[in-house]
């Protein structure tokens, strides 16, 4: 590419700071989410925000998509826990973002500086009850706490001073989850939190149907727990052909459909038993689910790790077909997850296409995987109108398109269908006010193209006419050039 690729993996990967008793840390960028834990232990801290990916992700990167992970019920996503950030702005001018007063957020605004005049054009933009009020109608739901999608104006919106109640305005709610197209950020306070109680236990509901997991998982959201995940059958079959994943099937019973990892953690074991007593008592009034296995201590590592390798498995499935990750990352209230999801099988069956799901169900967001051979060009051309559908039925729900994986490319060209033309100029006008020339992550999340950039490798030979090459290039929007004897 023409750009500049920052690696931040390598040399900006510090703890600065840690306060165990405000219970806050500064830490660098390309901090490895475990490294970080492992060092926060020790004070009897962790950060709350957990990904799959946990001994590879880099809190960055974790800022960048507003990453949550498997406990998020309880804990929230990286935006909830980000107290402060420095970071440079597009111009190179440092910046240092944190909770503002109303005295605070005017003054900024007044300041003769590039900050200051982000600070001013967003009081001006969200000043106005009629984008306000825009923003509230075509937003995700404010329910759905995993909800990515776009620039978070709508969180914005109702901070001081723009909402008397509300908390403090705080740059860092819009600089999470934006990807890196808004600034670089050098370093980031963040939030930590006791960690958990020692007494855990995972209930393995057995369950027929994927329609029952759905209406299930609302029923097991009234315990309390600390998580519930999804794996379907899919899943489970595949990790039968990965033997290091053969051990970790020890609670499965049976040929389920799908099971709920429904997690507890509470003070003494008696207390957990009790709960699962009553949730097991529960589901089976409801007629939900034909076996309850209950795994406590070590072994609860053992479900985890096979559920975070959920992702992995899937390319031991055989033949050019794969499931393919286009429509992954969406999240709707869990109370609609049942209809939401026959409108998308609905919508997959009628293009003749099967779906692996798994992950994240108490939250609402499923990752769903259709299964296309990216080889065959019909595939090929049901990948963008199998994410142009489910965008719409997303939009029905008004549920969130990213829920933590971040619009990027893939999902950007779909922002105005998820949030309303008005509110897209919005978001524009906030990159533009950032990055008015566009140097930060372009073509993520603003001005997505609507079809991957096509690419012409011209060979030029010496005396070669170009005029009928020229001719050729109409409609393609990138050329590469490269002279013959360069080859």
């Amino acid at each position: 590419g023409q750009g500049l690729i920052v690696d931040v993996s390598k040399h900006i990967t510090s703890i600065i700071e840690i306060n165990k008793e405000e219970k806050y840390a500064w830490v660098q960028p390309g901090l490895v989410l475990d490294e970080l834990n492992k060092e926060l232990k020790k004070y009897g801290l962790f950060f709350g925000p957990e990904t799959s990916t946990s001994n590879r992700c880099m809190i960055g990167g974790m800022l960048g998509n507003n990453s949550c992970g498997s406990h998020s019920l309880i804990y929230g996503n990286t935006r909830e826990h980000t107290l402060e950030i420095k970071a440079f702005l597009a111009n190179g001018e440092e910046v240092w973002f944190k909770p503002l007063n109303n005295s605070q957020f005017y003054a900024k605004c007044a300041e003769n500086s590039f900050e200051g005049k982000i600070y001013n054009c967003l009081n001006n933009m969200l000043s106005s009850k009629a984008n306000r009020d825009e923003i509230e109608r075509e937003f995700p739901h404010a329910d759905i706490n995993r909800r990515n999608t776009a620039y978070a104006i709508d969180l914005l919106a109702q901070t001081q001073p723009f909402t008397k109640d509300g908390e403090c305005f705080n740059m860092c709610k819009l600089i999470a989850g934006s990807e890196g197209t808004l600034c670089f950020v050098t370093a980031i306070k963040l939030n930590l939190i006791d960690c958990p109680p020692k007494e855990k236990a995972v209930v393995c509901v057995h369950l027929n149907s994927l329609n029952q997991a759905y209406r299930a998982n609302i029923r097991a959201l009234d315990f309390n727990p600390g998580a519930i995940e999804l794996m379907d059958k899919t899943i489970l079959k595949l990790a039968e052909s990965n033997t290091n994943l053969l051990a970790n099937k020890f609670f499965i019973e049976g040929e389920p459909e799908a099971i709920l990892i429904v997690e507890f953690a509470r003070e003494t074991k008696k207390e957990i038993d009790i709960i699962a007593d009553n949730l097991e008592k529960a589901m089976r009034e409801e007629g939900f689910g034909f076996a309850f296995t209950r795994v406590y201590g070590n072994d609860i590592s053992k479900i985890w790790q096979l559920r975070k390798a959920g992702l992995g498995v899937l390319a031991n499935m055989k033949g050019d077909a794969k499931p393919v990750p286009v429509i992954e990352d969406t999240a709707v209230r869990p109370v609609d997850l049942p209809h939401y999801m026959a409108d998308i099988t609905a919508m997959l069956k009628s293009y003749g296409k099967d779906c692996v799901y798994y992950a994240h169900i108490g939250t609402g967001e499923l990752h769903l995987r259709p299964v296309l051979n990216l080889k065959d060009k019909a595939d090929i051309k049901l990948f963008r109108d199998i994410a142009q559908d489910t965008a719409k039925i997303v939009k029905k729900y008004k549920g969130s398109l990213s829920g933590e994986h971040g619009d990027g490319r893939l999902r950007g060209e779909f922002i105005a269908t998820m949030i309303g033309s008005k509110n897209y100029e919005l978001i524009k006008q906030v990159k533009n006010i950032f990055d008015a020339k566009n140097i930060l992550n372009p073509h993520k999340i603003i001005d997505t193209p609507a079809r991957l950039v096509k690419k012409i490798l011209i060979l030029i030979s010496t005396g070669r006419s170009m005029g009928g090459l020229w001719r050729l290039l109409i409609g393609v929007r990138e050329v590469v050039i490269v002279e013959k004897h360069m080859l």
